[in-house]
């Protein structure tokens, strides 16, 4: 698994850093309709799955590799098959139905591989990109916009059911260079973010830590 794990990080870095690449103008192998294709592409696959989960769910929060999305509490996390020879597969539900959709649209239908024995080439169908599961979690804070009718894009920090904060973006409390009067601020305020029963009592504690500073 670790070996695995290494290899899909290193593949993610190279991929990664070879899309900038073909970007700059004075690479050797310089493209912008293959980056204009990349960004494309990812769009359009994640475009589709908001889609989807429109129809069971509210889409929370969309980036460029992948979209945060609060389910229904009964909907299907996860399903079990027994087959003939008794052996069990588990797969998770919302991963499936999400690359059953981007396989049929997205897939290379004339994806080609050498056959050494033969020394053909044997055409098949293949799809690369896979959805994978995170969570499910707790908690998502989004803050609001200052203007009406615009979101803010990549802010947002998310809490486990643990109570624990798992990821953070955007904030200053992630930054480099920002004031640390700033940050043990924020630090403070988003441990109150999950207490309270209702909203008004989650204000009210997070309000006391905004007073106590401001006094």
């Amino acid at each position: 698994m670790s070996l695995y794990e290494s290899l899909q990080l290193a593949h993610k870095i190279i991929l990664n850093s070879f899309y900038g690449y073909v970007m700059k103008k004075g690479a050797r192998w310089y493209s912008m309709e293959m980056a204009a294709m990349v960004t494309h592409t990812g769009g359009s696959i994640i475009t589709d799955s908001r889609t989807l989960f429109d129809a069971v769910g509210m889409p929370l929060e969309l980036d460029t590799d992948g979209i945060w999305t609060l389910l229904p509490k009964g909907f299907p996390e996860s399903f079990t098959f027994t087959l003939g020879n008794g052996k069990k597969v588990n797969f998770d539900f919302p991963c499936t139905i999400c690359n059953n959709l981007i396989y049929e649209k997205y897939g290379n239908p004339q994806y080609q591989t050498l056959n050494k024995e033969l020394k053909e080439y044997d055409t098949r169908h293949e799809m690369s990109i896979f959805f994978e599961i995170d969570g499910p979690y707790k908690c998502m804070m989004i803050p609001a916009s200052t203007q009406e009718g615009k979101m803010l894009k990549k802010r947002y920090a998310v809490f486990n059911h643990a109570g624990k904060m798992t990821e953070v973006k955007g904030f200053e409390l992630k930054r480099r260079g920002e004031l640390k009067i700033i940050k043990i601020f924020q630090e403070e305020v988003f441990s109150r973010f999950l207490e309270g029963s209702t909203l008004q009592e989650c204000y009210d504690a997070c309000g006391e830590i905004g007073e106590r500073w401001f006094d």
